[in-house]
């Protein structure tokens, strides 16, 4: 007996050291972190994001007219080019030196379009940068509800674990107390005990479960790893589009399937941009300046009056060994290769939209049935629970009915959250993942 009043004293302590609101699993409301306050941290302090956004400027900064070769080239030349006429019969003009410094401009007339399909590239560039960044903060945002819903899992779970500790404690104490009545034997006190210490591990996982869960959701935050807090367990679900508008709103918003669209149309312009070797080039070229051509050796620009420069520059290739013919080829495959990617990213939709939808389907059927049955776990535990007080079940009895209700409670926490994050996912899937979080976050 001495060494059941010891073991009943460790786990008696053990209740103690716990703290409360650890036990119980209630969020305190001041410290509770909605997903829409989550979302917002995350679109302003998560390193990702910040990057993302970055890249989509840098993709925007390079849509200009005078990137694509479509505005006048202006330099100032300066320059010095000495002569040595040896065969020239006149032998006072054998060395010349001609100096000059001016501004000279340069403006491509004609190229076969190559600037202008050039700029329609740069333009597709453009809004696949928007897009890339729109996909990577989906993502994130997607990554930021899983860590905030596999937290409020873990709270959950701590509480579950919290709530069994309590009942197998107060089993012990009555073993305990029955035992020394003579009521109960000493395998009931140990089975209790062994329950209780079970109980206690299960506790301890949870808590170290619920603290690596916090420190990935800092993590994501842009928060120190060691930020305290909890977030809200409820869940609200949203109404989700029927089977045949998703797959209608996912090719039409699929952030994925457009960046496949728009690069198919950004090789079109490579193509035709290639086509343009095959034209010829018209160049105008405009100068304002000094120049000066002196016998000998005599750098320099005095004595002379600014003049006006101008020549127009037809060019045309007749032969570049076949380096014209070989890029517009390569277009040309390259632009296949990207419509076999597009309808490998139309197919991958098909099976996304698919998959999605009849699995957040079938979680929905799922959670229903998990809140049927724990509403039977609880009633059954109960009514054990009522017999085992009064020495009319037994202690293994009891014990399944508590590990019943356990895994019910465990089960459909986990199970409500899996069809939170599917809901998202079939959201992202739409192209209004990101619109409807942002909406949210604006209103508020």
């Amino acid at each position: 007996m001495n060494r059941l009043l010891k073991l009943f004293c460790v786990s008696s302590l053990f209740l103690m050291l716990m703290p409360s609101h650890e036990v119980s699993g209630k969020d305190a409301p001041a410290q509770a972190l909605t997903l829409e306050d989550a979302i917002m941290l995350a679109l302003e302090k998560n390193p990702d994001i910040r990057v993302a956004r970055n890249d989509e400027r840098i993709a925007r900064n390079k849509v200009h007219i005078g990137n694509a070769g479509l505005l006048p080239k202006i330099d100032f030349v300066a320059k010095a080019a000495y002569t040595e006429n040896s065969g020239s019969a006149m032998p006072s003009a054998i060395e010349t030196t001609t100096s000059s410094a001016q501004l000279q401009a340069t403006y491509t007339l004609f190229n076969g379009f190559g600037n202008i399909y050039a700029f329609r590239k740069l333009k597709t560039a453009g809004e696949i940068g928007t897009l890339q960044a729109r996909n990577a903060i989906e993502q994130i945002i997607i990554d930021v509800s899983k860590a905030y819903y596999d937290l409020a899992n873990a709270q959950e779970q701590l509480r579950v674990a919290g709530d069994a500790v309590e009942i197998s404690a107060e089993r012990l104490r009555r073993a305990k107390l029955r035992s020394e009545y003579g009521q109960a034997n000493t395998q009931e006190v140990l089975s209790a005990m062994v329950d209780a210490n079970n109980d206690s591990v299960g506790w301890l996982q949870a808590r170290l479960q619920k603290e690596n869960a916090e420190r990935m959701l800092n993590l994501l935050l842009g928060r120190s790893s060691d930020t305290p807090g909890s977030v809200v367990t409820a869940v609200t679900f949203q109404p989700v589009m029927g089977y045949d508008s998703l797959k209608v709103a996912a090719i039409r918003g699929s952030a994925d399937y457009l960046i496949a669209k728009k690069t198919v149309e950004q090789s079109k312009f490579e193509m035709l941009q290639a086509r343009s070797g095959f034209f010829p080039r018209i160049e105008l070229q405009a100068g304002y300046g000094l120049s000066r051509t002196t016998e000998g050796i005599d750098v320099g620009l005095a004595d002379t009056e600014p003049g006006v420069s101008a020549a127009l520059t037809l060019s045309y290739n007749l032969f570049n060994g076949f380096q014209t013919a070989i890029t517009v080829e390569n277009a040309r495959i390259a632009l296949l290769n990207r419509n076999i990617y597009l309808q490998k990213a139309s197919d991958l939709i098909d099976k996304k939209t698919s998959d999605l939808f009849h699995a957040y389907r079938n979680s929905r059927e799922i959670l229903r049935f998990k809140e049927s049955n724990i509403e039977s776990a609880e009633l059954n535990f109960r009514r054990t629970k009522e017999l085992y007080v009064l020495g009319q079940a037994t202690g293994t009895t009891f014990r399944e009915a508590q590990l019943n209700l356990v895994n019910a409670r465990k089960s459909i926490a986990a199970a409500r959250y899996e069809s939170k994050m599917l809901e998202l996912q079939i959201m992202r899937l739409a192209g209004t993942l990101l619109k409807q979080e942002t909406e949210k976050i604006v209103s508020r």
